[in-house]
């Protein structure tokens, strides 16, 4: 990888390195980067988490999708609904014989 620095970072990477701080370029180089990705760490953590975030639901609610598909339902198709829809859904749904009601 070739890296090109502006000359007022590169002339002190270089004096550090020619004073003996580095063992070499690619070291100084190393040593900044391992600076650099533990910095965007600490700037990561530092962020909330999306779960603390501003959630913003991707579905809707059942309910919020239900009251949706009703509204669009004319009142003249409600009216045709039987009344025991709900005590009777077997015998709506499958056919079963209707249950005695109490």
């Amino acid at each position: 990888m070739t890296i090109q620095l502006p000359d007022n970072l590169e002339s002190p990477i270089l004096a550090a390195v020619h004073s003996g701080r580095y063992a070499s370029l690619d070291d100084a180089m190393a040593a900044a980067a391992a600076l650099l990705v533990q910095r965007l760490k600490q700037e990561q953590d530092q962020q909330p988490p999306a779960s603390q975030a501003e959630v913003v639901p991707t579905h809707k609610p059942i309910w919020e999708v239900v009251d949706d598909l009703r509204e669009g339902i004319p009142p003249e198709e409600f009216a045709k609904l039987p009344e025991d829809g709900a005590e009777q859904l077997d015998h709506y749904l499958y056919g079963s014989p209707k249950r005695p009601t109490s």
